[in-house]
């Protein structure tokens, strides 16, 4: 039948703001699996899944080290007092930054049993705390622009 596919229904949904999208992309990109199957395991399992191939491993110091030259650019161009980015490139990078750390910062927790460590057990509090002062700032730009 045409509507059907492979007897499956479809599940789509649209992230509330680009800083979720940035999140799910850089977590589904990070973790080594096709998005649709790192939605559908994050969903059942509520952590990152990851693949443990050499090339996933790479992927990740290349993030880390692409975050690092980056940083190195800006805090460059902060002293020479020579930093200037349209609101819509800096909320972009920000986005990606902050989903590419929160992710890091995930993977690293979920591997603790490596360097028998303990996972941070308050690590989704602060990731919680983000999400929520994000919306406070949306709400904030939404009273502004009424109150104008």
């Amino acid at each position: 039948m045409p509507s059907k596919h492979k007897g499956h229904p479809t599940i789509a949904f649209r992230p509330s703001s680009p800083w979720q999208y940035s999140l799910i992309e850089e977590r589904a990109k990070l973790s080594g699996l096709y998005k649709k199957d790192f939605i559908v395991r994050s969903c059942i399992y509520s952590n990152i899944c990851m693949v443990g191939k050499k090339e996933n491993i790479e992927r990740i110091v290349d993030s880390v080290e692409e975050m690092q030259i980056t940083m190195k650019e800006i805090v460059s161009q902060l002293s020479a007092g020579d930093f200037s980015v349209s609101e819509e490139s800096y909320e972009e990078f920000r986005n990606d930054m902050l989903a590419l750390a929160v992710t890091v910062v995930d993977i690293l927790n979920g591997a603790a049993y490596l360097f028998e460590k303990k996972p941070d057990k308050d690590n989704q509090h602060w990731k919680m705390d983000l999400e929520l002062e994000q919306f406070r700032e949306m709400l904030r730009v939404e009273k502004e622009s009424d109150d104008s």
